[in-house]
């Protein structure tokens, strides 16, 4: 049965692909994405740091042992489908029914069966706090499903200013619940709950802003004609964010070990959505709409590798090199023992800054099993990782994974080129400003301890900060200006037509 006769489309549905004004579409995006993300990263880290002062390593592992728990079975729910959503072109009222049913019914499904098997499964990993946990912390896996279809309409429409409200929001709603439960001398709880708070809200949000209902109707068709991409998106999801590395660590070394390497993750995390994040919602949406057109996603492929690049570098850079001093003195002397993870960690985000384009361009340009392909040996190699390294410890591990992301990263930004036909020479050229801003930027810093003898602590740690900036941003300056008049062009043009 062709998809004309299987799946019937009104012309008055509204759910067509933006089209017109993608660049001025795109910049609103970026803005609102900065505003969301800007306000969403403040938060978050106050909630990070407080609670990383409130809480051992320990307690951190216990919690994360169960949200690696959680997600693991998230990945077999399918909202992976809202990006097929988003990537089809002819979309009709029947698919957002059958995926958002589909994706409700099994979220559901799992949930239950969190709830049932909670006391072995606290049994099993050795941590007594799961049992408890895992009941509340699977909440989400019904709120996330039920945001599925809401979250792809908005994104189809390139409404990024709801996107950034429903983040914020969200953020301070669980912000102020976690500090709340703190204050109350429940640090680990508010951990969690924080997190199903977070979750329900931008549901909520969501839903009232995408102005979409479900009708009591599903189809196997409809399912069928989003299969392809769906599925493939569904295995990326359960390779990127099942924490498969998560989960064994806290089998193999333990919930204080767990912790520390949770608490670098967290931190790689706050930051990876501070620089990176602005862009991958945008991204997504422009490349899915540029499908047709050469030339424009060419050079939206560079705009958005040298923005991103030039946020990120820096950022992880910079953690980098004072990451020794600052974060002891952030959030507490416990966590001194996580610094070399979290360095690794710095590493492995510089080349974040670029994949995440990378991937846009690679899944959304129709090649998804390709990226699955590479997520899956990306991912799955830390499982020998860790079972083969785990009596070295923790930073020998670390080491190892960043090393590996080394090694393969090289592919993503092959594969990416030949699919946009796009020299290894110009690529190179637009990251020349980020790049070597950021290695001049690491030495100064790094040598500044030598050339201030008497400066200590928080002082040192403020100064290195201004320091780098003003380097980063000069050596930017100098490199990059011709890419940045461009940038501000398209402001200005975004301006005047506003």
């Amino acid at each position: 049965m062709t998809e004309a006769h299987a799946i019937p489309r009104s012309p008055d549905t509204g759910l067509g692909q933006k089209t017109r004004g993608l660049a001025r579409a795109s910049v609103t995006g970026v803005f609102w994405n900065l505003g969301n993300m800007s306000a969403s990263v403040i938060l978050t880290f106050v909630v990070f740091l407080v609670t990383s002062r409130a809480l051992d390593p320990a307690d951190f592992g216990a919690v994360a042992l169960a949200a690696a728990i959680i997600s693991i079975v998230a990945t077999v729910v399918p909202t992976a489908f809202g990006e097929a959503l988003l990537q089809r072109k002819d979309l009709a009222p029947a698919h957002l029914d059958s995926v958002f049913w589909m994706a409700l019914g099994i979220g559901g499904l799992m949930f239950g069966g969190i709830t049932a098997l909670a006391a072995p499964i606290a049994a099993w990993v050795d941590v007594v706090e799961v049992r408890a946990i895992l009941p509340v912390l699977a909440l989400r896996l019904i709120f996330d499903a039920a945001a599925t279809v809401p979250t792809a309409l908005i994104a189809r429409r390139m409404q990024f200013r709801y996107v950034a409200i429903r983040t914020t929001l969200a953020n301070a709603v669980g912000a102020a619940v976690c500090l709340i439960m703190i204050a109350q001398g429940y640090a680990l709880w508010a951990l969690v709950v924080s997190q199903v708070v977070n979750s329900l809200i931008a549901m909520s949000v969501t839903a009232i802003a995408a102005r979409w209902r479900p009708r009591a109707a599903f189809s196997r068709e409809a399912i069928s004609d989003l299969a392809r991409f769906g599925l493939f998106t569904m295995g990326g999801r359960v390779l990127n964010q099942a924490r498969f590395d998560q989960f064994l660590l806290g089998l193999v070394l333990g919930a204080p070990a767990l912790g520390l390497f949770y608490f670098a993750r967290r931190l790689f995390t706050v930051l990876r959505d501070a620089t990176v994040g602005v862009f991958s919602p945008v991204t997504n949406a422009l490349m899915a709409s540029l499908q047709a057109d050469t030339d424009k996603r060419r050079e939206a492929y560079l705009i958005a590798s040298f923005a991103s690049a030039g946020l990120a570098f820096p950022v992880f850079g910079g953690l980098f090199a004072i990451a020794p001093m600052a974060v002891p003195i952030a959030f507490g002397p416990q966590w001194t023992e996580a610094v070399f993870a979290v360095q690794c960690l710095s590493v492995i985000g510089l080349m974040a800054a670029l994949g995440i384009i990378q991937a846009s361009s690679i899944r959304y340009l129709g090649r998804p099993d390709w990226w699955f392909r590479y997520q899956a040996v990306v991912q799955l190699s830390s499982i020998p990782i860790i079972l083969v390294l785990y009596p070295f410890g923790l930073n020998v591990i670390m080491v190892a994974m960043a090393v590996r992301t080394l090694i393969l990263w090289p592919l993503s930004v092959r594969m990416a080129q030949n699919l946009l036909d796009i020299p290894l020479s110009t690529y190179l050229r637009s990251l020349r400003g980020p790049a070597l801003g950021s290695v001049v930027m690491v030495v100064a810093v790094l040598a500044l301890p030598y050339g201030a003898p008497d400066i200590h602590g928080g002082g040192l740690v403020a100064l290195q900060i201004g320091l780098g900036a003003t380097i980063y941003g000069g050596v930017l300056a100098l490199l990059s200006h011709r890419q940045i008049m461009g940038i501000l062009a398209m402001l200005r043009q975004r301006r005047v037509a506003s």
